[in-house]
C-alpha cells in the first residue's frame, strides 16, 4: 500500500499526485496553501519546504473559503475578505494568492474586447474576456479568457457567465460594506 510522501501515513482512496509520489488529503492541505494551488509538479523536497515555511509568512488572520467562483475568486464571509487565488492556469506565471478585505473594493466590471477576423475563409466574431477590480490603491484584472476565440462557442458563453457572476457578487458585496 502506498504511504503520503510527508506524513507516512498509508494512502486511502483519496490521494493527491505530485512529481515524486502521492500526498493525503490533510498534508495536500497545507502543501497547497489552503487548496489554493496544485502540486503536480512539486517535489518532495519542495512540498517539505512548504511545510517548513515560517508562519510569519502566513496572513495574521485566516482565510476561510465560504464561497467561490470557480478558481477565480474566493470569498470569505466570515472576516469580509475576497481572495484572488492567482492560479497559475489562468495567471501564466506563479503568483501568490492575494486577499483583500471588502471594504478595498471600488468597483468591479466586465470588459469583452471584440474583433472581427478571418478565420478558415470565414468571418467570425472574436473575443476576450477579464474582470477589473478596481481597489483603493490598485488595480487588478481576473482574465477568464486572454486569448482571443470565437465569440460563439460554448466555452466563451461559460466564460462570459462566469464573469457576469463575478461582477454581480463583488458589487453585491460592494454595496453589503456601504450599508
Amino acid at each position: 500500500m502506498k504511504e503520503c510522501l510527508i506524513c507516512s501515513a498509508p494512502l486511502k482512496l483519496i490521494k493527491f499526485k505530485c512529481a515524486d509520489g502521492h500526498v493525503c488529503k490533510g498534508c495536500y492541505e497545507k502543501v497547497s496553501l489552503n487548496f489554493t494551488q496544485t502540486i503536480k509538479n512539486k517535489t518532495q523536497a519542495e512540498l517539505l519546504e512548504i511545510i517548513a515555511a515560517p508562519e510569519e509568512e502566513a496572513p495574521a488572520e485566516t482565510f476561510e473559503i465560504t464561497r467561490k467562483i470557480n478558481q477565480f475568486i474566493f470569498f470569505d464571509d466570515k472576516h469580509q475578505k475576497i481572495c484572488l487565488p492567482n492560479h497559475k492556469k489562468y495567471t501564466k506565471e506563479a503568483l501568490k494568492p492575494e486577499v483583500y478585505p471588502f471594504s478595498v473594493i471600488l468597483s468591479c466590471q466586465l470588459v469583452e474586447e471584440q474583433t472581427e477576423q478571418v478565420v478558415k475563409k470565414k468571418k467570425q466574431q472574436l473575443g476576450s474576456i477579464k474582470v477589473v477590480l478596481t481597489l483603493q490603491e490598485e488595480t487588478r484584472e481576473i482574465w477568464l479568457i486572454p486569448n482571443f476565440i470565437n465569440r460563439d462557442s460554448m466555452a466563451y458563453k461559460t466564460m462570459r457567465s462566469l464573469a457576469n457572476n463575478i461582477v454581480a457578487e463583488v458589487n453585491q458585496l460592494k454595496e453589503g460594506v456601504a450599508c
